[in-house]
């Protein structure tokens, strides 16, 4: 059993777990969090996608998506650190931005991929990132709502601690057999071989 495989599973667990119990300070983490998210993707955006394809527009359309990526992450991560205890409601004005960031990524992200369909390179990741920022933007939205959006982050965090701990149960159940070595007399020699198998 690899050690990092069973200390991601106490991690999903955890997470889960957390959303579970304390969905309001684990919802204020997520927002920090899509924020980083947002910058990193924006910077691979910039750095790498967008030398995918020679074409001009998808050129555009990517460094647009990585711009409006590299603002609204910062905007997330600095506005609730800087401003949280200053302007009430502050966590709640970033998931808003972040839905309608993710929103417009999927947008700009499905017309690039529109544009590099006669290409061999595989679009089906991209399309799915899209698909998963247009869900993740809904709930997004929901989620302020005070009794709704609590008992969606809790929906989400029994799921995720469901998740981590079927994930646990499955790397211990496929853990290899350790074996010991085995001595192995040779009969006419008389000599001891150990067998590593």
């Amino acid at each position: 059993m690899k050690k990092s495989n069973f200390l991601v599973g106490i991690l999903i667990t955890l997470i889960g777990l957390l959303l579970l119990i304390i969905p309001k300070q684990c919802l204020n983490a997520v927002v920090i969090l899509l924020g980083i998210e947002a910058v990193a993707n924006g910077i691979y955006n910039l750095m790498y996608i967008r030398k995918l394809v020679p074409d001009s527009s998808f050129q555009f359309t990517v460094i647009c998506r990585g711009m409006l990526s590299l603002v609204i992450g910062l905007l997330a991560f600095f506005l609730p650190v800087r401003f949280a205890k200053v302007v009430e409601g502050i966590w709640t004005i970033a998931l808003y931005i972040l839905a309608v960031y993710l929103i417009a990524g999927a947008i700009l992200e499905l017309f690039a991929m529109g544009k590099i369909r006669n290409t061999e390179i595989d679009r089906k990741q991209y399309i799915l990132e899209a698909l998963i920022s247009i869900i993740a933007a809904v709930i997004l939205f929901i989620v302020p709502a005070e009794k709704v959006g609590t008992a969606i982050l809790r929906i989400c965090g029994l799921v995720v601690a469901l998740f981590g701990a079927i994930y646990l149960f499955y790397t211990w159940k496929n853990r290899p057999i350790v074996q010991e070595p085995v001595e192995v007399i040779d009969e006419i020699s008389g000599e001891i071989e150990k067998s590593s198998e």
